[in-house]
């Protein structure tokens, strides 16, 4: 469970406020010196006994000594983060890109690599000097190495040292969150693998400490001989080793098929050379796995040193006298079998891969859509918004749309319907009650269409869950009689239990199950998903990177009104918004029961250009002024979610939002809006209306 965000208003924080913050985030910060305060350099911890406090928080009774109320260190700005066990294992990557470029360089080539060009969410600071530092956790049991580089990246690890906000810098210029990425607004982030292992090369290159896991203290084997711990040393070794081989044998870097079939090859030799923990397992190869030594930490491992094929160190190692030459050679059997099997699709053609020439690839299909422009067919896709604000209702809606076959859906053609499995298992009670509302607004009756409902609670983190489902999708399909069309799965969140979603292990386990159904069943899947707290897409960026398509729903709470937004949409244009409207229909005249129906409202489009007339311009002032009564004002800063004034007026009058954000400023200036303070205790501002408009 995600350890949940402290409340916090930097605008009225106090030294002693936002040390308080930062503990409630589970950091151990500390008091540090001010610029031109004592002698040495002053980005370090202020206490002259502070090593003993690596290793766990300090008492409650301790930090008050510091921050309560009259604390020694209560007034004292400049103050810092210890990195490492004591603050939940977090480090920070800090780049200098003020004075050295190259450090900048480093991390968009990391995540260009490893993870799309997309940068990871969690929180960021800008030092007072002009750099940048991001704040991660690492995994349990791994000592992050600190390290510094000649070019520009430092990393902060265990028993590592980092001046936090609101301290001051010797410029004085201040420390700042960058909007949107402070630790009460955006959750940290735990340090995906790849970044650990571009973290080994640095401190390998630069000097720092290995990483090390609790997993495997030492290297012990059993009675017959096999390794049990030590299990990823010696695995690092065989790749090594493997790879190496490779490089002596050819050293122009193989194919991808060939790489993977090497690989395989040297599993095989680690799985005959390790146990595992847990023999009750159906096989060695799944116990392995499962204990997180097995396939996929060795193709990990195995794409690390494929990344440095022709590195110096290699290089190297391969002029060597090769100490195994005499022995079994790995290397040499798959080159044989490379000559044979080039051999034999030499003089039989049909053995050889097929290819495409500019024609050929000019005469492939276009994308198949299966709502035209909006949803592309056999894809993974996600809905996703704030709780209260209707995506389930949009989400059946668009499914019953398919299983209905109706030619469009809120104007877009529908290419292909087909059978829905509809997977939720929380709130089906009202499920019937949602249907009959929409037979009865749509004037579609839907006994007979082939919708259908799966209310166990699943877990897509489980092979055994994943492949139970597969058969029941099966069998649907072999009831229904017509392809899948769609799988929505709602809500993401319920079926990954017990995942940490800002992992990016775990985010990937559901991806692929996802892909599972998809490739299965030539068909869509669909998941409804929540923001966080920053109003993003929640959790590991694995899942908007996966995903072809990404539709946010956009209501303000209580509203009648609101909006979708194509936030991603493969091989379509995105960034458009659609807006609707919501309908409460009656689906009871005995019990008066009532249900929800959300249209699309084509008639509710942003104003074309400039400001809108005096009479909304009145309404939008009234609303500002009912927010302020009802103790949720409007607010002038993008962080406040659902609050944030440009985004209601969006939502709720079709404003255009540079226009949105114009109004704003230009009645702040003429004193006919003003930022006040609505609740001196719980520290809330927002707008209020202190004038009037002509």
């Amino acid at each position: 469970m995600a350890k949940p965000l402290p409340q916090f208003d930097p605008d009225f924080a106090s030294p002693a406020d936002w040390a308080a913050m930062y503990r409630a985030c589970g950091l151990q910060v500390i008091p540090g010196w001010l610029p031109g305060e004592g002698a040495g350099s002053w980005k370090r911890p202020f206490l002259s006994q502070w090593q003993p406090l690596q290793e766990q928080l300090v008492p409650q009774a301790q930090f008050e000594r510091w921050y309560g109320p009259g604390g020694e260190h209560a007034g004292r700005t400049n103050m810092g983060l210890i990195t490492g066990r004591c603050s939940r294992n977090a480090l920070i990557v800090d780049l200098d890109e003020h004075k050295n470029p190259a450090a900048m360089r480093w991390w968009l080539a990391v995540i260009a690599v490893e993870n799309n060009g997309i940068d990871l969410e969690t929180p960021e600071q800008r030092t007072g000097g002009g750099g940048r530092q991001k704040l991660f956790l690492a995994p349990e049991g791994y000592v992050v190495p600190t390290i510094k580089t000649a070019n520009g990246v430092d990393i902060r690890g265990q028993g590592g040292f980092a001046v936090l906000p609101p301290s001051i810098h010797e410029s004085q210029h201040a420390y700042a969150w960058l909007p949107g990425r402070a630790p009460w607004e955006i959750e940290i982030e735990v340090a995906p693998d790849w970044l650990l292992r571009a973290i080994e090369d640095l401190a390998a290159a630069y000097g720092g400490g290995p990483r090390t896991s609790t997993a495997s203290p030492g290297t012990a084997k059993n009675e017959f001989g096999t390794t049990v711990d030590g299990r990823e040393g010696l695995m690092r070794d065989i790749v090594w080793h493997a790879v190496l081989e490779l490089y002596r044998a050819c050293p122009i870097q193989p194919a991808d098929a060939e790489s993977r079939e090497a690989c395989a090859r040297a599993y095989l030799d680690y799985e005959r050379k390790v146990t595992t923990r847990l023999p009750d397992v159906a096989s060695k190869t799944d116990a392995l796995e499962r204990e997180g030594r097995g396939t996929t930490l060795f193709w990990q491992k195995w794409m690390r040193e494929m990344r440095h094929w022709g590195s110096p160190k290699m290089v190297e190692a391969a002029a060597r006298p090769n100490p195994d030459a005499d022995a079994e050679d790995p290397a040499a059997e798959f080159q044989q079998a490379s000559a044979q099997a080039e051999e034999a699709a030499t003089a039989n053609p049909a053995q050889q891969f097929g290819w495409l020439d500019v024609r050929g690839i000019k005469a492939l299909s276009d994308p198949v859509w299966e709502i035209h422009n909006v949803v592309p067919e056999g894809t993974l896709g996600f809905i996703y918004g704030p709780p209260g604000c209707l995506k389930t209702f949009i989400a059946l809606d668009m499914a019953l749309a398919l299983a209905t076959r109706r030619p469009v859906w809120w104007g877009h053609g529908i290419a292909r319907g087909g059978a829905v499995i509809y997977i939720s298992s929380e709130g089906v009670g009202s499920l019937k009650f949602r249907l009959m509302a929409w037979e009865s607004h749509r004037r579609v009756a839907a006994d007979d269409a082939p919708f259908y409902l799966i209310r166990e609670t699943l877990n897509f983190m489980s092979g055994d869950d994943v492949g139970k489902l597969l058969a029941t999708v099966g069998a649907i399909a072999a009831v229904a009689a017509v392809p899948i069309a769609a799988v929505f799965v709602d809500t993401v969140s319920r079926v990954l239990p017990g995942a940490e979603e800002n992992l990016q292990k775990d985010m990937t386990l559901f991806v692929a199950a996802c892909d599972a159904v998809r490739q299965r069943f030539a068909t869509t899947v669909i998941g409804l998903h929540h923001t966080n707290a920053n109003g993003g897409f929640r959790g590991s960026t694995v899942m908007p990177a996966a995903g072809d398509f990404m539709l946010e729903v956009r209501r303000e709470p209580g509203a009648m009104v609101g909006s979708i937004f194509a936030k991603k949409i493969k091989d379509a244009e995105d960034g458009w918004e659609q807006f609707f409207r919501v309908t409460e229909v009656v689906v009871s005249d005995i019990s008066g029961r009532t249900s929800l129906v959300v249209d699309n409202d084509p008639g509710r489009a942003p104003h074309p250009s400039g400001w809108p007339d005096v009479m909304v311009c009145r309404q939008i002032l009234d609303a500002i002024r009912a927010a302020w009564d009802a103790g949720a004002p409007w607010s002038i800063s993008p962080q406040a979610v659902g609050r944030y004034a440009p985004r209601v007026m969006v939502v709720q009058f079709q404003i255009d939002a540079k226009v949105a954000r114009a109004i704003i400023e230009t009645w702040l200036v003429n004193n006919v809006l003003s930022v006040e303070t609505y609740d001196a205790h719980s520290k809330l501002k927002g707008l209020k209306v202190i004038g009037e408009i002509a």
